[in-house]
């Protein structure tokens, strides 16, 4: 299940020092992805065992908040990680899980147990089948639309790649999601990705999606689109 492991992280959960875990595999084939290896040959890694996770956790109770779990995309583990996690909150640690929202049940057999969601929203939903060789991603919808009753668990997140995200496009995305707390946008990183055609490819300048990121929450009237470094 697990095959990556950054022990201490002070960005994953916000205010919190965190674990962070990285599950194998993903159902995306999002060009820009910067874990390529987890997506295609995660067997290069050596598996991180629940174990030693959890022994780790107890001995460092009082000096780590929170547990992260990114991927690929861990809710392709439902089976395995939800006990795991069970197990987690026995121990006091909060739970963050990072989601492409692929799997509307597995999002909500994990809801109770999850402190804070990062929801990875791709696209407008009728552009899903660029990530998921899907017309449209009925599933994406409805976690999204379902997440944004507890908006203050929840952070949205977009990689901004220039042949999939123009102006207009993220207009129509902020319109779906303008109730949320925070939309975190981040540019792509052409170093390393799924696509090797991805790496020639120019990332917007960043004072055009500081433009972007002005009118938008100017026009819904609060601090919605947030800005990570690449």
């Amino acid at each position: 299940m697990f095959r990556g492991w950054q022990k201490v992280s002070y960005i994953e959960y916000p205010g919190n020092i965190a674990t962070v875990l990285f599950t194998a595999g993903c159902n995306f084939r999002c060009p820009y992805c910067h874990n390529p290896e987890l997506v295609e040959s995660p067997q290069i890694f050596p598996e991180v065992k629940e174990e030693e996770v959890l022994w780790y956790l107890e001995e460092r109770k009082g000096l780590i908040d929170a547990v992260c779990i990114t991927g690929g995309e861990p809710l392709l583990w439902k089976e395995e990680l939800l006990p795991f996690l069970i197990k987690v909150k026995e121990q006091g640690f909060k739970v963050k899980v990072d989601t492409n929202g692929s799997s509307y049940s597995s999002f909500l057999a994990f809801k109770e147990i999850v402190d804070l969601w990062g929801i990875d929203y791709k696209v407008p939903f009728s552009l899903y089948h660029l990530v998921q060789g899907e017309k449209e991603s009925q599933s994406v919808r409805e976690v999204v639309q379902k997440a944004l009753k507890f908006p203050e668990k929840v952070e949205f997140r977009t990689t901004i790649f220039p042949p999939f995200h123009q102006e207009e496009t993220l207009w129509e995305m902020a319109e779906n999601i303008k109730s949320a707390y925070t939309w975190y946008w981040q540019n792509f990183n052409p170093f390393k990705t799924l696509d090797p055609q991805a790496q020639k490819l120019t990332p917007y300048p960043l004072s055009l999606l500081q433009k972007w990121q002005e009118e938008i929450n100017q026009e819904i009237g609060k601090d919605l689109v947030v800005i990570r470094p690449s």
